[in-house]
């Protein structure tokens, strides 16, 4: 079998996964990374990190986080240097969010970063269904386990990479590609695995609506 053989069959079989184990990166200007269980239903569970840890739980319309303490103590160091007019009310609201996660609606915090990879269905329309030329490119290398091979089509922001177990077989088990221009690189795993979610307690949730001193991004001046 051709590699480009191997690669549309690959893709194939990506495209046809219900859910999947994400590990990876949203190399946007600020990369995130990531480790989540996912599926085309909507659901995500898992952990994520930009300038500090959080972890995230979506179901459908409605997502929560919950703020690792190097990520809040990160958003305090820039209050208190960008905007210290704001710190006691940030602290307040710090304090309330605690141990909590913070609800969101899913559409409040768009299709990017942690969100690109939490909702598959949109982002994997940039995968194409079929190439018509691949090529090995870089040196095998070890994922889940599996000695692997990159399987490349195209160049730039439009190419696209599959890697494929170096001894025979065409189930995924890496991707590269561009969303809008902003590479996505994910290891795969966990194929149709079912994404068991549940929403956190009533106990262990604070609504957004609830601490609108959080939003440091807003109250910058030239916002």
């Amino acid at each position: 079998m051709s590699d480009t053989q191997r690669m549309n069959e690959s893709l194939n079989l990506f495209k046809g996964y219900r859910s999947l184990h994400v590990k990876g990166e949203y190399r946007d200007e600020v990369s995130v990374s990531a480790d989540l269980r996912v599926d085309r239903r909507g659901r995500c569970v898992g952990t994520f990190r930009s300038v500090g840890s959080s972890e995230i739980v979506v179901i459908g319309p409605r997502t929560w986080i919950r703020e690792g303490e190097d990520l809040r103590r990160e958003n305090r160091a820039f209050a208190r240097n960008f905007l210290p007019e704001k710190l006691a009310a940030f602290d307040k609201a710090l304090a309330k969010t605690r141990g909590k996660y913070i609800e969101f609606t899913t559409r409040q915090l768009g299709n990017t970063g942690v969100m690109a990879l939490c909702l598959p269905k949109k982002t994997f329309e940039s995968v194409p269904e079929k190439v018509d030329g691949a090529k090995r490119v870089g040196n095998p290398r070890t994922q889940y386990g599996v000695r692997t091979v990159q399987l490349t089509h195209g160049s730039g922001t439009g190419e696209v990479s599959v890697h494929v177990a170096e001894k025979g077989g065409n189930e995924p088990r890496g991707i590269e590609f561009n969303v809008d221009d902003t590479p996505v690189l994910l290891e795969l795993g966990g194929y149709d695995e079912q994404v068991d979610v549940k929403p956190p307690s009533p106990s262990e949730v604070v609504q957004l609506k609830d601490v609108p001193d959080l939003d440091l991004i807003s109250a910058l001046p030239d916002n």
